[in-house]
């Protein structure tokens, strides 16, 4: 992948230098092996789960790292409190908890019921989840509330809460960019991939049916 001619790698080792710190400087502030660095620095790693802790340590946009995040044709949008359109709390919140590497257990209740944001105005239906876990940094943090429209349709390009249930009334679900899909199969994207996953992975639509559309978050 290249941004403006430079490689990520370039742009990795040219901001390492700049700041006088070696591979293995650079691997113990963001807590891997200088091997790793290596790598990335080679083009041999094309996605890695240190690029958000490498763009923090190096002062480095995120998005030079991870160029898709640019593309998303509607980025999640950070809601303002000026921006709360109703005047009670109206909007249901519901918590999640850690349901495997990527994966959320969703509460079957709301937590909490907070003022309802603009794009989600007389839509039925609509909640939010706060969000745990750090595969998608920096798009969402642990903490941010996710805010969901339910009713709007795949499409590329664009964030989903997709859901699984066990028959046994709990509610897996897990937050991904959607890529593309097909009859069989969701192709995902995370930026931030827990340790042995891959950045690109698919999930079978069959045990995965429902998709939410992410329109915006509240951060914490």
């Amino acid at each position: 992948m290249e941004n403006q001619g430079i490689s990520i790698g370039g742009i990795i080792r040219t901001a390492r230098e700049d700041r006088g710190w070696t591979q293995a400087d650079l691997a113990n502030r963001v807590g891997t092996k200088q091997q790793t660095i290596e790598k990335i620095e080679q083009g041999k790693i094309k996605y890695s789960s240190y690029f958000p802790r490498i763009a923090l340590e190096l002062s480095l946009d995120i998005v030079k790292l991870i160029p898709d995040l640019a593309t998303k044709s509607t980025p999640p949008a950070l809601i303002p409190e000026s921006d709360l359109r109703s005047g009670h709390r109206d909007f249901p919140v519901h918590a999640a908890a850690q349901g495997g590497r990527g994966e959320l257990i969703v509460s079957a209740d709301p937590v909490s019921w907070v003022m309802r944001p603009t794009p989600l105005v007389g839509v039925t239906r609509a909640y939010g989840v706060i969000v745990v876990g750090d595969s998608m940094v920096p798009e969402f943090w642990p903490g941010d509330t996710a805010l969901i429209n339910p009713h709007l349709p795949p499409e590329r390009g664009e964030t989903y809460v997709f859901y699984s249930e066990n028959g046994g009334g709990e509610v897996r679900a897990t937050i991904k960019h959607l890529i593309r899909w097909t009859e069989t199969s969701w192709h995902l994207r995370q930026w931030n991939p827990p340790d042995g996953q891959k950045a690109d992975f698919t999930l079978p639509r069959r045990e995965w049916p429902r998709s939410h559309r992410v329109v915006g978050k509240y951060s914490k």
